[in-house]
């Protein structure tokens, strides 16, 4: 179980290693008003970057089967933080999971105050894609 406290340490240890995030899923959505609050497991964050190098670069206690093309994910302090990558090219901001190429709105990325929190197009729009996929 993470509280908004953990969220904010993993984002600052990311911050602290020049990497950029967005706070992305279940916490995403309840702190954008699109849940009710809740108990959450992990930390999901979006990654804009053309690849994983810089990522793979650091030293974190990285879980070795939740490593994908799209997907990287740790654990600190307890929590399981998932990262998913943000490429852009010629057609917009889009996410290749593993069965599908999920496109991004162009406000993907934006703020909340302290805490970068993904847009609520972004998040309403991939929950749909993914119960639509389900």
């Amino acid at each position: 179980m993470t509280d908004l406290a953990a969220v904010l340490r993993v984002v600052d240890t990311l911050e602290a290693a020049r990497l950029r995030v967005w706070l992305f899923g279940g916490w995403a959505e309840e702190l954008r008003g699109l849940r009710s609050p809740c108990e959450h497991a992990d930390v999901d964050l979006l990654y804009p970057a053309r690849d994983w190098a810089r990522v793979d670069a650091l030293e974190l206690d990285w879980i070795e089967a939740k490593q994908f093309p799209w997907k990287r994910a740790f654990m600190h302090r307890d929590v399981m933080v998932e990262l998913f990558l943000v490429e852009r090219d010629e057609r917009g901001w889009h996410t290749n999971l593993k069965r599908r190429r999920h496109d991004w709105p162009d406000n993907v990325f934006s703020t909340n105050g302290r805490l970068p929190v993904a847009s609520t197009a972004a998040l309403a729009g991939y929950r749909a894609a993914h119960i639509r996929a389900a």
